[in-house]
């Protein structure tokens, strides 16, 4: 079976080679994979840094296709580039900075063969950088337990990150239609909505496949302390993914705090010039005290997470 890697950088001259190497070096044969690079128009080196690469190593794949955008769109257009140019009935999309686990496509085929029904697949990655862990969390796990009906309530009011370890069947994208551009720095969120509202199941796989590189990015920054385009985006989705106040009380009131935390980021933002240091950092906690359903979540997640930790160790 042929596999759709597609690749999406910006400025990512100084990581791009560990990606891409570490996609030619999977276990399943180079010469079953689509790689497909898309450049969301970067402002160092990336795209001479990747035609170098080309030059040696494009005879290892069937296919080769690079896209070098002139004009910056932003993550939604540029992953949407990508998963559009992918040919194959599984694709399986990386970012420029992070790299696959060696057996990540050949285990991910080896579930979808076993569960012909799935159509969206997760599962684990391991944070490396300035962050080291392995997520989803126990808590987080329940999500994949539940119907699509049920993970669709779920990530309107919870979410967490997925989106590095995808494993997208190219049909399905296409019956959604792929990632809305209205969000121009969240593509993953709604998607994995639309996917649920559309009755597919999101699936998981039980290891790690995928390394999750930590550094500045769109949320994270070491100077700026809010990305307020990424805010906006946040607000207009969780305006538009809503339930009757009636049907689902708490969960409303679990996504008016939400929004209620967000327009205080941006307050805080706007306050403070957007800079970080130890007083606006300090800064952002202020709102939590004012949303005690998150805080109970948090807490009981916390919990939960621990205690699972315990009871695998034990």
């Amino acid at each position: 079976m042929n596999v759709s890697v597609p690749v999406v950088t910006y400025n990512s001259s100084k990581t791009i080679i560990e990606t891409l190497e570490s996609i030619l070096h999977q276990s399943y044969n180079s010469k079953n994979i689509e790689l497909i690079i898309s450049d969301d128009a970067s402002r160092d080196d990336t795209v001479k840094v990747i035609e170098k690469w080309l030059l040696v190593n494009s005879v290892h794949f069937f296919k080769v296709v690079f896209i070098k955008n002139i004009t910056n769109r932003g993550v939604s257009r540029n992953c949407n580039n990508a998963w559009k140019a992918s040919n194959c009935e599984w694709i399986k999309i990386i970012a420029g900075d992070d790299t696959l686990n060696p057996d990540c496509i050949k285990e991910n085929i080896t579930y979808i063969r076993k569960n012909p029904d799935c159509k969206i697949l997760f599962s684990k990655m391991e944070w490396f950088g300035n962050i080291k862990k392995i997520t989803p969390s126990p808590y987080n796990l329940k999500f994949f337990k539940k119907d699509h009906k049920r993970q669709t309530k779920w990530l309107q009011y919870f979410s967490f990150n997925i989106a590095p370890t995808s494993f997208i069947n190219r049909n399905a994208l296409i019956d959604v239609g792929y990632a809305n551009e209205n969000y121009r720095d969240i593509e993953d969120l709604p998607l994995w909505i639309e996917f649920t509202l559309a009755g597919y199941k999101l699936h998981f796989l039980d290891c790690v496949t995928v390394n999750y590189r930590v550094g500045s990015s769109i949320t994270m920054s070491t100077s700026r302390l809010v990305n307020f385009n990424f805010l906006n985006n946040l607000i207009s989705i969780n305006e538009k993914y809503t339930s009757s106040f009636w049907t689902s009380p708490i969960y409303e009131l679990i996504r008016l705090e939400h929004l209620f935390l967000l327009e205080s980021y941006i307050f805080i933002g706007k306050t403070f010039n957007n800079k970080k240091n130890f007083f606006t950092a300090m800064a952002r906690y202020i709102p939590w005290f004012f949303i005690p359903l998150h805080v109970l979540h948090y807490l009981w997640s916390g919990l939960y997470n621990s205690v699972a930790k315990v009871s695998k160790k034990t």
